[in-house]
């Protein structure tokens, strides 16, 4: 079986979990001696040109343009069995229709479906209902910057005058906040034909979480093409670091672990630990903080002397630096669709403590390895988090149950590999 994997645009990034698993799982795909190739975008290249190197011992193509009669006619040279699409799904899946491949599809985010791209409405909810003009606009105007202050006279246009408004905006040359705006509905009109045709696509959806799983099935997705299969980690074999409860007299290290943004939580993490009945414990921020937003979070809590901002790191030393570390918290107010960071800490023998944010439920077993509360919830966040602080010989054994939660790379690629035999199978 010859598989295509489409990268989750540059392979080589680290920048989200996507990009993490989508080289994990190449990574142990050749390591199983599966006969793979991949493409990846590289916008350093020079437009509709493919570029030839090698990863390891496979071939991968790097692109910078979504042209279609390139792409098409290298899918087509290559002549692969099954394609395993991460990004550009609704153009790569058209590809597949038209070269009858199977085409079996990741949501690896909210975005997939929703216009705004994380499935948290206007008023900082997780989203319940389906995409649509109606729905979406408020969120779609929110995202942008002074937005949603006209969104009480956007609502009142009909649909048919906003996306003439957006076709016209669209001819002219781009005006910073006039343009944006003025395409919000074209926008949602884009996303939702995208949708479809993914729809009528894919043969197969892979849903890392019931959550998301729900929410394309409320989109129209027929859920006989789901099959929800959580995300795998490399697990090394070296003995886990069970906690310790005697470190309790120095207080414990709470750490979080991903991108420093609005739709993480980071401020209700901020609060909470504020908030906490001790003042020994230390809070560790890693990830990135490059926006005006981070700059802000940092610039407020700098003085705080037992809150420390250590910035991006790479992959390479994630576990290494977990270790330092006693519980991670996991504050997510949007659908994470799962969540690698989870699993990384589970898998170091760190508890955790999370939001009911979709991923996370796949992964923890409340009381048993963290512990899981309301999403945009200060309160329920410092009572969790004052609880851990106070059972020290609880977090122990949740620290020694921890690694049930994780399943390996190695496992995760023997499942994926059975859906590609039943796809190819079925077709």
């Amino acid at each position: 079986m010859k598989i295509l994997q489409i990268a989750n645009n540059d392979f080589f990034s680290t920048y989200g979990g996507g990009q993490v698993y989508v080289k994990n799982l190449v990574d142990e795909m050749i390591n199983q001696d599966m006969d793979i190739v991949v493409f990846s975008k590289n916008n350093k290249i020079e437009k509709h040109q493919i570029i030839e190197r090698k990863y390891k011992n496979i071939f991968l193509y790097e692109y910078s343009t979504l042209d279609l009669v390139l792409l098409k006619d290298k899918i087509r040279q290559l002549a692969p069995d099954i394609l395993h699409i991460h990004a550009d799904k609704a153009f790569f899946s058209e590809i597949c229709n038209e070269l009858s491949i199977p085409c079996v599809i990741t949501a690896h985010h909210g975005g997939i479906t929703c216009p705004a791209g994380t499935l948290l409405n206007c008023k900082d909810e997780i989203c319940r209902v389906a995409a649509s003009q109606k729905n979406c606009l408020p969120c779609v105007l929110k995202g942008i910057k002074t937005g949603y202050l006209f969104y009480p006279v956007l609502k009142k246009l009909p649909v048919s005058l906003r996306l003439s408004i957006g076709r016209f905006l669209k001819k002219m040359p781009f005006m910073y906040f006039v343009t944006p705006i003025g395409m919000s509905s074209l926008f949602i009109e884009y996303k939702q034909k995208d949708w479809i045709s993914i729809c009528r696509n894919v043969d197969l959806m892979i849903a890392p979480s019931y959550a998301i799983a729900e929410n394309m099935a409320l989109n129209g997705l027929n859920a006989g093409k789901i099959e929800i299969v959580p995300h795998g980690i490399p697990v090394n074999s070296t003995k886990n670091n069970i906690f310790d409860p005697s470190v309790h007299n120095r207080g414990l290290k709470f750490f979080y672990l991903g991108r420093i943004a609005h739709i993480k939580g980071i401020h209700i993490l901020l609060k909470a630990f504020t908030g906490l009945n001790s003042s020994e414990c230390e809070l560790h921020l890693i990830g990135d903080n490059q926006g005006k937003y981070e700059r802000g979070l940092m610039k407020k809590y700098a003085r705080h002397k037992n809150i420390f901002f250590h910035g991006k790191i790479s992959p390479e030393i994630v576990n290494s630096k977990i270790r330092e570390y006693d519980v991670l918290v996991h504050p997510a107010i949007y659908v994470e669709v799962f969540g690698l960071n989870i699993s990384e800490a589970l898998a170091e023998g760190k508890p955790v403590i999370a939001t009911r944010c979709g991923g996370a439920e796949m992964q923890i077993q409340e009381g048993k390895n963290g512990l899981l509360v309301s999403p945009d919830n200060e309160k329920e966040l410092l009572d969790a988090m004052n609880w851990v602080i106070s059972h020290p010989e609880d977090v122990r054994r949740m620290s020694e149950e921890a690694p049930t939660g994780v399943i390996s790379m190695q496992k995760h690629v023997e499942t994926i590999g059975e859906n590609y035999n039943k796809v190819l199978k079925k077709k």
